[in-house]
């Protein structure tokens, strides 16, 4: 069976690259010591209803932290099975995270995904990622960091849980607008299984795609002890081109870009297994160690320049880079203590991540290029007075820079549910979570850069400097670095009783604290002095959730809910005066989102129709963002709470087995997300007065996907089976300001729809698998996020059309018909 644990998952950060994190450690001596009181058990839900009669296969989760029956659990949850991850090929976040219509997301290239879900966006992007809104796990590891998660490979999963809504009584902080689950296979003790996957095709007008992966499941003690390895190597060829470009800057270089100019300049890189060890101790008490690592590497860029330069092709000059290190430890104990089951779950987190970006239009873009007067002797702008020197002496101003993080997580859960049956259900439990980011912090390299010109000597008189003097390395602009430290504990309660055999009602709470420390070694231009500082600070929050439900009839529910999610508040510390004197607070505060929600369970047709569904409020008050906006803050951007949201919304899913041969899946989702009142106590807030009543970016109105499969025996040993599925994102805007950012407009991304086709053979029984499949069938160049925050537009896109085979072979117990 999944993980019966889920971690609560809160994320801290703060500017260009800030993070509050979580920590602490309960000691497995707990669990340990309960174990010499330990009572048999009553025996596990089945994994699957019996499908004889064509029904539709029983669903199992875990997200109330229990093992539930899908239909059975009063929460509006999506969720794909182990098949449907085999049906539809997914093995990465946007494979998901496209047919998710609960789902909407932006990206500028692999591993830097940021998402959000029923439309509660706060305008965080890439560049610059507040807290997360939507908790991410593996298994009981809560993920989440800077508003981005791991950009895994998804491969040996049990299934992926979407929980839609706040999830703050069960999953804590930053589950306010839900929570993304990623529940792995566990080792089987009783029985052998194996397998080998191949994936490769060819990019349309690109490059190749390929992937090698297996997986071992071996009982080590028959009954008590097992084994199940996991390993993967996977590549996505390139299909962007960076053209050979000469560019005139304003100060009068001339330079090109042939350094990096080449055809299919994006290509990224995949590795990393899992291994994992259960033991079963007794009837009652069992213990699962899994140690997750995974490696990405992407070279070049992801974008188009549209209005320059045409479809998937860009001009940059300069190193584009981003790599990672996922390293993931989970202990998870279960256990009988007769009145209770126990769960114990201990976590370690880590994900180093190195990634270099060129910045050479923001040279070029901002204030009409005058900052090219730092690679110059004279410029019209900083040579005094203004405007009696031309640009002389000068060097191409190209400008890159470096960033990096380490953070770190450590987690321990304990928590106790009441055992199966009766009218009386509850669960109680303590959480520990502390994060840490030795060193984070980011270099701009200026190889043109003159210590000995005019603007760098102003700017070291304006910060009492000598002239010529740099505090920072020969070509290197501006740099910082800091050191992040954050624990949270939570203690959490969840109660249900059965008022009578169809009326339940339910009643959670969950107490947050946290406190936070941040350092600072330095933070400087190059002609300024080293600015260190340190601050520290802490948050509480008290979560509640309220529900009924009623069984209409065995197989209908309805119910009702109220839910709160939030986030923890942060700090601005570290900022100049000028920053504070323009409107930048030194702390902002928790938001919270308030969710009133009805929705109803259904399946008919003797088990082969399921149709669920939720309309929903959800009320956000003191709205928390990070902004960068260089007239308030040139240093950094800054945590703020600028207002209050208001969201309502339906969605809905169908999952219908017509007969043997045919079946249909369908989702849909229509999100209204604006922002209602907006404060103007000074500067900071102001900038956000003409958004009141607007949109929310990056929050489709409509968002669908569907699939039809159609399955049919050739002859008494071999099936084949065609699929088409499709998914469809609504248009969204681009930027939570009205005005837009970095001197380019706000715009409008333009709504997009994505097809694949299937077709396929494989054996009664279900040993092999052999298919061959068109991706993007349409060749939909999609937008998936119209960027400006390096200071020119630049327009993320998808994989072109892909043409492909995919194979594999199931040895043992497991098989494709599972």
């Amino acid at each position: 069976m999944g993980a019966r644990s889920k971690v609560r998952g809160i994320n801290r950060l703060s500017r260009m690259a800030r993070a509050l994190p979580p920590g602490s450690r309960i000691g497995l001596a707990v669990a340990a010591a309960l174990a010499s009181v330990a009572t048999p058990r009553s025996p596990a839900l089945a994994a699957a209803a019996d499908t004889s009669s064509g029904a539709l296969q029983e669903v199992v989760v875990t997200a109330r932290k229990r093992e539930e029956n899908l239909q059975d659990v009063p929460i509006s949850i999506d969720v794909l099975t182990h098949k449907d991850l085999k049906n539809l090929a997914i093995v990465q976040f946007d494979d998901y995270a496209f047919r998710m219509p609960s789902i909407s997301f932006i990206s500028i290239g692999p591993g830097s995904q940021t998402f959000y879900m029923r439309g509660v966006s706060d305008g965080t992007n890439p560049n610059y990622a507040n807290t997360s809104a939507t908790g991410f796990f593996l298994d009981d590891s809560s993920l989440s960091w800077f508003g981005v998660q791991p950009d895994l490979h998804l491969y040996d999963l049990e299934r992926i849980e979407v929980l839609n809504g706040p999830q703050g009584t069960t999953f804590g902080a930053s589950s306010m607008a839900g929570a993304v689950r990623y529940i792995t296979n566990k080792p089987d003790v009783n029985a052998f299984s194996a397998g080998a996957d191949f994936d490769g095709g060819r990019i349309e007008g690109g490059e190749g795609d390929w992937s090698y992966e297996g997986f071992l499941n071996v009982p080590l003690i028959d009954g008590r002890l097992g084994l199940r390895v996991s390993a993967f190597s996977a590549s996505h060829g390139g299909f962007i081109d960076n053209l050979l470009t000469t560019r005139s800057w304003v100060n009068g270089t001339v330079s090109n870009n042939a350094q990096w100019a080449g055809k299919h300049f994006n290509h990224e890189h995949q590795e990393g297994g899992r291994v994992s060890l259960r033991g079963v101790l007794n009837e009652g008490w069992s213990a699962t160690l899994t140690y997750d690592y995974q490696r990405q590497t992407a070279h070049g860029v992801w974008d188009q320049d549209l209005i320059n330069y045409g479809p998937r092709t860009v001009s940059r000059f300069g190193p584009e880079f981003l790599g990672y290190q996922a390293k993931n430890m989970d202990l998870h104990v279960d256990g009988d203590v007769g009145i209770a089951d126990l769960v114990f779950a201990s976590t370690y987190w880590s994900l180093p991540t190195r990634r270099w970006d060129e910045y050479s239009q923001y040279e070029q873009n901002f204030n009409g290029g005058a900052q090219e007067g730092f690679t110059c002797l004279t410029d019209p702008t900083y040579t005094l007075p203004a405007g009696s020197a031309p640009f002389s002496g000068c060097k191409v101003p190209l400008q890159f820079y470096e960033y990096h993080t380490n953070p770190e997580r450590w987690s321990d859960e304990l928590r106790l549910a009441s055992k199966p049956g009766g009218r009386f259900h509850w669960l109680a439990g303590l959480y520990w979570e502390k994060s840490r980011d030795k060193n984070s912090g980011s270099t701009y390299y200026m190889p043109g850069l003159r210590p000995d010109g005019a603007a760098f000597q102003l700017y070291n008189y304006y910060y009492g400097t000598a002239p010529g003097s740099s505090s920072l390395p020969p070509t290197v602009w501006y740099a910082y670095t800091e050191r992040s430290d954050y624990r949270q504990t939570t203690e959490f309660a969840d109660i249900s009783f059965d008022l009578t055999s169809k009326l339940n009602v339910e009643a959670g709470v969950a107490h947050f604290h946290s406190d936070f420390t941040y350092s600072f070694p330095y933070g400087q231009f190059a002609y300024g002095p080293p600015l260190p500082g340190v601050s520290a600070g802490s948050s509480h929050k008290w979560n509640s959730k309220l529900g009924m439900n009623y069984k209409l009839t065995d197989q209908v529910m309805v119910y009702a809910d109220f839910a709160q999610g939030f986030r923890d508040g942060g700090t601005n510390a570290g900022d100049t005066p000028q920053c504070y004197a323009n409107g930048v607070p030194l702390n902002y505060t928790p938001d919270t989102l308030n969710n009133f929600e009805i929705g109803w369970k259904s399946t008919s047709r003797g088990g082969r129709l399921l149709w669920n569904g939720a309309a929903y409020l959800m009320n956000w008050k003191d709205l928390q963002t990070l902004i960068y906006d260089i007239d308030i803050c040139s240093v950094a951007s800054y945590g703020v709470n600028i207002g209050d949201a208001r969201v309502y919304g339906v969605e809905s899913n169908v999952d219908y087995k017509l007969n043997d041969n045919w079946s249909f899946q369908a989702a849909a989702t229509y999100n209204d997300s604006h922002l209602i009142t907006v404060p103007t106590y000074d500067p900071a807030h102001a900038l956000f007065k003409p958004n009141e009543g607007e949109r929310l970016p990056f929050v489709p109105y409509f968002s669908y996907s569907g699939n039809v499969r159609y399955e049919h025996p050739l002859n008494a040993t071999l099936r084949g089976y065609a699929q088409l599925d499709l998914a469809h994102k609504g248009d969204m805007w681009n930027d939570l300001h009205v005005a837009g950012s970095n001197g380019f407009p706000r715009v409008l991304q333009p709504a997009y729809t994505l097809l694949n086709l299937r077709l396929g053979l494989n054996p009664a029984g279900g040993r092999w698998l052999a298919e061959v499949y068109v991706t993007n069938l349409t060749d939909k160049n999609a937008v998936i996020y119209t960027n400006a925050g390096n200071f020119d537009l630049r327009q993320t896109t998808n994989e072109p059309r892909v043409y492909g085979v995919r194979l594999n072979y199931r040895f043992g117990k497991e098989t494709n018909s599972e």
